[in-house]
């Protein structure tokens, strides 16, 4: 997932991983022993992200 992805960001931990994907959009993610678990989707990845001390991404300004 992480591979394909056009963005990705991680908590100064690296447990946690907001990324975005070309086909499947956001998703929040945390890492485990032997797996990823799937947490937030969508708009919900964005808004819980900062709760996992992950940056959001920067939004332009015109």
């Amino acid at each position: 997932m992480v591979e394909e992805a056009s963005w990705v960001r991680t908590d100064p931990t690296g447990q946690y991983y907001l990324v975005r994907h070309p086909e499947l959009g956001w998703r929040l993610y945390q890492r485990g022993i032997e797996a990823a678990f799937l947490l937030p989707r969508e708009e919900e990845a964005l808004f819980w992200a900062p709760e996992f001390r992950v940056a959001l991404p920067e939004v332009e300004r015109s």
